[in-house]
């Protein structure tokens, strides 16, 4: 509200949350102050929806159309189970959900499907872990993605992180668009995340967070603490600003 009271325009402004009643909440509240007009030109929405917004954009330069489909978990295990019946791999053995698990771990730390068979921890613990066609598993499912013109949320991620190093023009385009980031729940970002952040905010390092280290809920899903607790090393000039008093109850 602030920025949009020092007049700034309101597409140059991102502000990114993490669950969809979160970004609602957050934009019934702009629309409130400010009117629909104004909010709707805000690039407001949980890191899924902006990024899924920008790979659209450019979804021709990674392999893509714009009209790609996003796999849900359910979309995503299904084609998973498909293959490891093609493999005739065992379905005990090569459960659906830990295959989808360990492949997700690996977006979220940029491992691609053709890296993945090269990395030493993952290979070594899929090995350990009587799992080794995990490996394989990974190559086809991304071949598959591909060929159906269909990313899942955690490829939304990696391919965004793929577009901005493989096209520096097109992050140094974003990167003049957004001005100002906004990133609530901080806590919960990954390495994916805590990337883009910072590729975008590199030129200009207007960066606000808002979290709480002593709320971190998702490292299940790859969230990384050090995000949060080493901010001022990543931004050097940073300010802290500690909200001790509670004001939802």
């Amino acid at each position: 509200m602030h920025l949009l009271n020092c007049g700034l325009p309101p597409e140059t402004i991102l502000a990114l949350t993490f669950t969809n009643k979160a970004a609602k909440e957050m934009r019934d509240r702009i629309m409130q102050m400010v009117g629909y007009q104004t909010a709707k030109r805000l690039w407001m929405g949980t890191f899924h929806s902006i990024f899924g917004r920008i790979l659209r954009n450019e979804a021709e330069k990674i392999g893509f159309t714009p009209d790609f489909t996003i796999y849900d978990t359910e979309d995503s295990k299904r084609a998973l189970k498909s293959i490891i019946k093609e493999m005739m791999l065992d379905d005990k053995i090569y459960k659906t959900n830990l295959v989808l698990y360990k492949i997700s771990e690996a977006k979220n730390n940029l491992i691609t499907a053709q890296s993945y068979a090269q990395n030493k921890i993952y290979t070594s613990q899929d090995y350990y872990n009587h799992t080794p066609m995990i490996s394989e598993i990974y190559r086809r499912y991304a071949i598959y993605c591909k060929r159906n013109n269909a990313m899942d949320f955690d490829d939304m991620l990696l391919y965004t992180n793929i577009l901005f190093r493989d096209f520096p023009d097109v992050l140094t385009k974003y990167q003049n668009t957004f001005g100002y980031i906004l990133v609530d729940e901080y806590q919960d970002t990954n390495f994916a995340q805590y990337l883009i952040i910072n590729q975008l905010g590199a030129t200009h390092k207007r960066v606000c967070v808002v979290g709480d280290d002593a709320q971190s809920i998702y490292s299940f899903r790859g969230a990384n603490i050090k995000n949060i607790l080493n901010f001022q090393k990543t931004y050097p000039e940073g300010k802290i600003f500690k909200l001790e008093r509670n004001y939802r109850s």
